[in-house]
């Protein structure tokens, strides 16, 4: 499974959440979760997502959560709506030219992809423009999970994609902090 070349939006993406988990704060955080056992904190990390794009006003000309989408009818998902997780534009991007995120978390590198790979099945089926007219300019899902060694993760990666029929031309991954990884796909 090859890693994207440079420039394309999926660089982009990665580079906004990368630049979110460089916040001390945040990887203190993570750090507690960790140490006090929390889990399921999928909210929280959408939550100071959303703080960190409201103020990354430098890069980022608006965002948004949970934000409505049709589904495309012709795919298998049984539901005809859904919401993605966190949305945003880019500055000197068009105005109806979205990127959206839709977030997992577990501590095992395994269960974390075969989530996002279930999610991906549900964000992949939403059709390109929203109720309010936003484009869908690219769609990804991350995941955080506790460490893994990259090889084991991208074969991983590979299985759970070819058992969900979800084709992925390339993906992230990146040391978090000390035990937590991110991938994004």
């Amino acid at each position: 499974m090859p890693k994207r070349d440079s420039g394309d939006d999926l660089d982009k993406i990665a580079e906004v959440l990368l630049e979110f988990f460089d916040d001390k704060r945040v990887i203190e955080a993570l750090d507690k979760v960790h140490e006090f056992g929390v889990s399921g904190w999928e909210k929280w990390w959408q939550v100071e997502l959303a703080l960190f794009l409201s103020h990354a006003d430098d890069k980022i000309a608006e965002w948004d959560m949970e934000h409505p989408f049709d589904t495309d009818r012709r795919t298998k998902l049984g539901q005809s709506r859904m919401a993605l997780d966190i949305g945003f534009r880019l500055k000197r991007q068009a105005k109806d030219q979205w990127y959206f995120v839709e977030l997992k978390q577990a501590d095992d590198y395994r269960a974390c992809i075969d989530r996002m790979c279930k999610d991906a099945n549900k964000v992949f089926s939403a059709r390109k423009q929203s109720f309010d007219g936003l484009s869908v300019r690219y769609v990804a899902c991350a995941g955080v999970f506790r460490g893994a060694d990259e090889k084991d993760v991208e074969t991983y990666l590979s299985q759970a994609c070819d058992r969900e029929d979800i084709e992925v031309d390339g993906f992230y991954y990146e040391k978090l902090c000390d035990g937590y990884k991110l991938l994004i796909f």
